[in-house]
């Protein structure tokens, strides 16, 4: 599970670039999505930089949804970017990085200074005691340098900690304007009538560092342009995707879709007629009985004693529904098995408003 977080990760980050390349090669798409087993409230997708919320149930898919980009695309919480820390602004950024190197130079002039008191006093030391030959030429040498030099290392060290202490107050103080600023602006919006405050001062444009958005869920890879149904269903902390191409005649409205998760092969027999479907397979039974009646289907599992009888789907047949099966493992045992279904109606083709376009043929609204 790790290494698939690590993998969303860095598509994250690939996706950004991709859909910031205008010679990347993009596809165009429309998808429904359902989530298999619990609903993924707060979800969307990226499209370019951007996230489409769309919130996945499991009692019904989604609404028609078009995508046009990179054949990638990938699905985050999209609270997950509302949730996010405000960006911090170049000034203050720009300030801690000068305090960050203040620290640094302070610490290092504090490390030499104490390397050169502790020779110097080991010189002064062995001179007093008579044991200034224990002490190396070069060292002596250095010793005597280190005199004029701890001077110096205490200015630099006074200066720098004086820089980092003025960048830390530099750095509060723009947090305490850039709250305030996200505060009135809030309020603003909230209908909130404030006293008006002067604007900070403005400041060169440093420019921001692009945003990395948060970590996919999930991914998928559409193969071509055209038509999905997308499911989702849990892996751990993420997702995984499966497709089922839902162009014209492939899944129509009037048929059945069964999906087959129940790890072993089965049988779907309506009228005498079976239909095998493959462990992870999939298959449609196009209206297998006239409309406006009722239709029985049989889920045959195998066992010691052949197919038998695992499940038994009664539905009633509609010309304008269409529904997909989930075949899923019981905890009966035996032949039995689960299944899940989940109906689709058809929407009415939109009625054209015969007063709108006079240009094109149709009558203009009279008054």
């Amino acid at each position: 599970m790790r290494s698939l977080i690590i993998t969303l990760t860095a598509a994250a980050v690939s996706l950004l670039g991709q859909a910031n390349d205008p010679n990347a090669p993009k596809v165009s798409v429309k998808f429904r999505a359902l989530a298999f087993d619990a609903p993924i409230i707060g979800s969307g997708y990226l499209d370019g930089t951007t996230a489409k919320r769309l919130d996945i149930s499991n009692d019904f898919l989604s609404g028609e949804q078009t995508y046009r980009g990179v054949p990638t695309i990938a699905f985050v919480m999209v609270d997950d970017l509302t949730k996010q820390a405000p960006e911090a602004p170049p000034e203050i950024l720009a300030a801690r990085s000068r305090g960050s190197a203040a620290q640094e130079r302070a610490r290092k002039a504090s490390e030499e200074y104490t390397r050169l008191s502790d020779l110097a006093a080991k010189a002064t030391t062995g001179s007093r005691e008579g044991q200034a030959g224990k002490i190396s030429a070069s060292e002596l040498a250095e010793a005597e340098a280190a005199q004029a030099r701890l001077s110096e290392l205490s200015r630099i060290m006074a200066e720098a900690n004086k820089e980092a202490d003025d960048a830390q107050t530099e750095v509060n103080n723009r947090q305490r304007d850039h709250q305030q600023a996200l505060t009135e602006a809030k309020n603003s919006k909230a209908g909130k009538a404030k006293a008006p405050t002067p604007p900070p001062a403005k400041t060169a444009d440093k420019g921001k560092a692009p945003s990395v958005p948060p970590a996919p869920f999930a991914t998928y890879t559409f193969p071509a342009d055209g038509k999905y149904i997308l499911l989702f269903a849990s892996a751990g902390n993420a997702k995984r995707i499966m497709a089922i191409e839902d162009k014209e005649g492939s899944f129509p409205f009037g048929s059945y879709l069964y999906i087959n998760l129940t790890g072993k092969p089965v049988e779907v027999r309506y009228n005498g007629n079976s239909t095998p479907i493959a462990p992870n397979g999939r298959a449609v039974i196009k209206a297998p009985v006239a409309n406006d009646t009722y239709a029985q289907g049989e889920v045959l599992t195998p066992g010691e004693d052949g197919f038998q009888i695992g499940y038994i789907a009664r539905t009633y047949q509609q010309a304008d529904v269409r529904t997909l099966f989930f075949l899923l493992p019981s905890e009966a045992g035996g032949h039995s098995i689960n299944i899940k279904g989940i109906e689709e109606r058809k929407q009415p083709e939109p009625v054209a408003d015969p007063n709108a376009g006079g240009a094109a043929g149709g009558k203009a609204a009279t008054k």
